[in-house]
């Protein structure tokens, strides 16, 4: 009897939707708590969603589905801090001058931002998909003591080789910024001047792959334990196709209903 109590907690994520609740209710203080979680639960509540992978496991591609099927916000943390320092505000000058010096941003002002941006209206009413950020389990931390706790932590995996397969035979044309790949979408051959003119982004180097790979192991481990109860796995090796139908099951499978 308890295993089938366990099962239906579990399924109708319980813990997940109280927690939400009690979380709205310490944010809003309103005046009748009845009344008003009465009132919250004839809406359905937007979806919470954070996504993470290495570099080249298609996250992009996978946001973009999760957009189209749940209509949420997509907040990219890298959108928001050029964002910022294109429009001059005080975060983005202090922002640029880290960037500038060669230093990473600080966990403050990344997390000032995204805060920030998670409390507009917009993102309230339709919810919400992060991308590249939390990138650390402080940044999690931060982000928890103000509240803001995802449904779902979504892990798309891919193994350290193929990674880099996929990211170092990657080839950009500088005239036009369209992307090949040397193996999957290769330039066409009879075209010698595009074949010739084709470059290799710094980022796409394989030194510059394994490096950002160190970081991305030494920070996930945190993420995982951090998010441990809402995390779902994805194999981001499959066909994209069947990615994106894992991901899009595992935010179905995790939403309050």
């Amino acid at each position: 009897m308890l295993d089938n109590k366990q099962e239906y907690l579990q399924e109708h994520n319980i813990a997940q939707l109280m927690d939400s609740i009690l979380r709205n209710i310490l944010q809003d203080l309103p005046e009748s708590p009845t009344k008003y979680i009465h009132d919250l639960l004839e809406r359905p509540i937007p979806p919470q969603i954070i996504i993470a992978g290495p570099p080249g496991s298609g996250k992009g591609t996978q946001c973009q589905a999760i957009v189209e099927r749940f209509g949420v916000v997509h907040i990219s943390s890298g959108d928001l801090l050029r964002a910022e320092v294109a429009a001059g505000t005080e975060a983005g000058k202090m922002a640029e001058s880290f960037i500038h010096s060669g230093q990473l941003v600080p966990n403050r002002l990344v997390t000032g931002m995204v805060r920030r941006r998670l409390e507009s209206d917009d993102v309230k009413e339709h919810g919400w998909l992060l991308d590249g950020f939390p990138r650390c389990k402080e940044q999690a931390e931060a982000l928890e003591a103000a509240g803001i706790v995802p449904h779902v932590f979504i892990l798309l995996t891919v193994d350290d080789a193929v990674v880099l397969e996929r990211i170092e035979n990657r080839r950009t044309d500088p005239a036009t910024g369209n992307v090949y790949h040397l193996l999957y979408n290769p330039p066409p051959p009879e075209d010698a001047a595009l074949c010739d003119r084709l470059i290799q982004r710094d980022d796409d180097h394989r030194s510059t792959v394994l490096s950002r790979l160190k970081v991305y192991h030494e920070t996930i481990r945190g993420l995982k334990e951090h998010y441990g109860t809402v995390v779902e796995t994805v194999d981001g090796e499959a066909s994209i196709k069947h990615v994106m139908e894992g991901v899009l099951a595992a935010v179905e499978k995790r939403r309050l209903k």
